[in-house]
């Protein structure tokens, strides 16, 4: 692959996924490569003016620090939009990277991290593929609530193909300092999409809600959050929102190390038990 490849390949990395770091974009695009050769194409971007960057401190989801964060520039979205002829409009870059912190990307660097983890663990079970991922700000889905347009934005949307069938899955990432009353509220908007019918343009089914926390301790509470989220619409048992949804909550460093793996899930009647990600059991063929 030539160095020029590469290096579009970068801009459109980040044209996908708005922020990665360097340990990332070396993992999506460089593997087998070698690191020192991921941080010198991404250097050269960056004098080129293509790309934007700032050193990020430790914490969040995952966890500490891997060399720069990088955006694209302004200069990057507009050769974009010529190579690939795509929408300026739909192009997130950094308008000014004067703001471009710390705080501005540890989110997004938790979304890429949720990101890698389950595409990395599918490459491991036999002819199950990551067909799909969006971020944010790729998903802007509007339903009609009552009389008004509604929207939500989930951080991730995943499409898994498996020979029993394509599996979807929202991603929104619990940064620990969101009251729990919000997430409910942010659960329940998910509830009336449902109810809405405006997904079934999009999904042939609605697809399952997987909550990632950045804290152990906020689990139970969130897993209560989302089942009172949903008990707050009105004739919850009519509409058949606790049995059409698929809700679960999973602290980061376990959902990191086996996204796949189980989480809790409420019942919206029982004590919230655990899940698997994905119920087939012909998940469990791992390759050899």
């Amino acid at each position: 692959m030539t160095w020029a490849t590469r290096q579009a390949q970068v801009l459109r990395l980040l044209h996908a996924h708005r922020f990665m770091d360097t340990a990332q974009v070396h993992q999506v695009v460089f593997e087998p490569v070698s690191l020192r050769s991921c941080q010198r194409c991404l250097t050269s971007l960056y004098h080129q003016g293509l790309l934007v960057r700032v050193q990020p401190s430790r914490g969040g989801l995952g966890g500490g620090s891997s060399g720069f964060v990088y955006g694209l520039s302004a200069w990057g979205a507009d050769l974009l939009e010529q190579i690939d002829d795509a929408p300026r409009s739909q192009i997130p870059y950094v308008k000014d990277p004067e703001t471009f912190t710390p705080e501005r990307v540890r989110h997004q660097l938790g979304v890429s991290r949720c990101f890698i983890a389950l595409w990395q663990a599918l490459e491991t079970i036999v002819d199950h593929r990551l067909e799909r991922w969006n971020s944010d700000p790729h998903l802007r889905m509007r339903y009609r609530a009552s009389t008004r347009w509604q929207v939500i934005h989930p951080d991730g949307l995943a499409q898994v193909r498996s020979p029993a069938g394509d599996h979807w899955l929202f991603f929104e990432i619990d940064r620990g300092t969101q009251e729990f009353r919000r997430s409910g509220a942010k659960v329940r908007r998910y509830a009336r999409f449902w109810q809405s019918n405006t997904w079934r343009s999009e999904f042939p089914m609605f697809p399952e809600l997987r909550i990632v926390t950045t804290r152990q301790s906020r689990v139970a509470r969130l897993v209560d959050a989302a089942e009172a989220g949903v008990r707050g619409l009105v004739a919850l048992d009519s509409h058949g929102v606790s049995q059409a949804l698929q809700i679960s909550v999973a602290w980061a460093p376990a959902f990191l190390a086996d996204p796949l793996g189980p989480a809790w899930e409420p019942t919206f009647s029982e004590i919230p038990v655990r899940q698997n990600l994905l119920r087939d059991p012909r998940w469990e063929q791992r390759v050899e």
